[in-house]
């Protein structure tokens, strides 16, 4: 009993830090579970943006762009990714509209209910730059295994310069952040191709 209870202090104080989301957020989303997909809306400016995000379909991966069965694995893939800057704090509110879904995403440490008619909120601060996967966690009827969550972390520049683009077009504004994004990598590779 006296070992459990020293294990529990500490836990319960971990618990309470790791839910407790700090004061000033850098960027606040709102992530709707829908049967069966994620409507996005970032609370920015004085009109917010806000998109819906599918599952993407293997017959839409070359207009996409997304051929890179890598990089855009099947099943977890989607057409409209959630863009965030690196090292900023990102506070998610968290509904549902329909039935309960849960926003997991293992690679920050989230994973929160989403409730028809009730706001959750949750946060993660990414710290590496890449893209990043994550599934309805709550069986929500017959497509759940279809609905998958994806967050591209990007540097603050790609982030502005994505959100201006993304107020007219979000499609041509994730068409040109992957341009800018693969520029980058094969100008890294062939520099580090050269050193060796």
């Amino acid at each position: 009993m006296i070992v459990l209870l020293f294990l529990a202090i500490p836990s319960f104080q971990l618990l309470t830090a790791q839910l407790t989301p700090p004061e000033n957020p850098d960027l606040t989303l709102k992530a709707t579970g829908n049967q069966w997909y994620w409507s996005y809306e970032y609370e920015v400016g004085e009109t917010p943006l806000s998109f819906d995000s599918l599952m993407m379909k293997e017959e839409d991966r070359a207009s996409l762009g997304k051929e890179d069965k890598h990089e855009y694995p099947r099943l977890l893939a989607v057409d409209n990714e959630v863009v965030v800057p690196i090292g900023k704090t990102v506070r998610v509110l968290v509904t549902a509209a329909d039935v309960i879904h849960a926003f997991a995403m293992p690679a920050f440490g989230v994973k929160i209910d989403a409730v028809p008619g009730r706001l959750n909120e949750t946060w993660f601060k990414a710290e590496r730059e890449g893209l990043y996967y994550g599934q309805c966690s709550e069986l929500c009827g017959k497509d759940h295994a279809y609905m998958p969550i994806a967050i591209r972390v990007v540097s603050e520049d790609k982030y502005k310069t994505w959100l201006a683009a993304a107020a007219t077009n979000v499609g041509d504004a994730n068409k040109a952040l992957m341009a800018s994004i693969d520029g980058a990598a094969k100008t890294v590779d062939v520099a580090a191709n050269a050193a060796q």
